[in-house]
Order: structure tokens, then sequence, then C-alpha cells
């Protein structure tokens, strides 16, 4: 395999994990700057929003941790494939549907996709090769 779906999942558990720390450091407050430009102000349904996303992102790095180590190449592929669906809908509403009006793509946002949809793709690419049928 070029990449292995073992490898795609830890980078993604990685890029998860990274995901958690800003809020722990710097708290909602500023995250609310950073991903709206500076143009949105924090309020309570904002910060409720940003704590669900920041246990999400908790959920996802265990999630992607625990199928790096899984063994069953099927669940692996349809995992894989699952993440990469949510990343073509996280597209389509930042270019049809953006909270600005105007479509733009958070840098963080950016740097995941950029990363891990092309390892998936590269993993699927390369999954079921080998393998008697």
């Amino acid at each position: 395999n070029m990449v292995s779906f073992s490898t795609a999942f830890k980078v993604n558990a990685a890029i998860a994990a990274l995901f958690c720390l800003p809020n722990l450091i710097v708290g909602n407050n500023e995250m609310v700057k950073v991903f709206s430009s500076g143009t949105a102000t924090n309020s309570p349904m904002l910060e409720h929003i940003l704590c669900i996303d920041w246990i999400k992102n908790v959920q996802w790095a265990a999630t992607c941790l625990a199928l790096a180590s899984c063994k069953d190449e099927k669940t692996q592929k349809y995992s894989a494939m699952g993440f990469m669906g949510m990343m073509i809908g996280a597209c389509y509403l930042l270019a049809f549907k953006p909270p600005s009006g105007t479509p733009e793509v958070p840098p963080p946002v950016a740097m995941y996709i950029g990363i891990t949809f092309p390892l998936y793709t590269l993993a699927l690419m390369g999954s079921g090769k080998g393998k008697k049928a």
C-alpha cells in the first residue's frame, strides 16, 4: 500500500488531538475570534457549540486511534469513506452555505482536509491489494 489505513487514522487522530489544544490553551472567546476572523462575538450559544465541537474532537481522536489498530480492513475502509463523506459535506457547506455569506475555509479546516483526504484516498486506492479473493 502507498499509505495504510492505520497510518491515515493515526494522522487523523493526531490532528483531532491538536484541534483540542486551542480551546484548552486560549479558551472559547479566542476561538470565536479565530474561527470568525474577528467578526463574531462570543455568546452562550456559540460557547456551547464550541464545547460540543471540543468534545467531538476528543471522541474523534479516540475513534481514529481505535481504527488505526483495527485488524478488519473492511471496517477501516468504510470508516475512511465516512470521514471523506464528512469532509465533502463540510466543503459543500463552506462553499454554498457559508456563515459569513462569502465562501471561506478556516485555515485549520483547510489543513485537516488537505492532509487527511489525500491519505484516505491513497489508502483506499491500495486497499484489497495482495489479498486472495
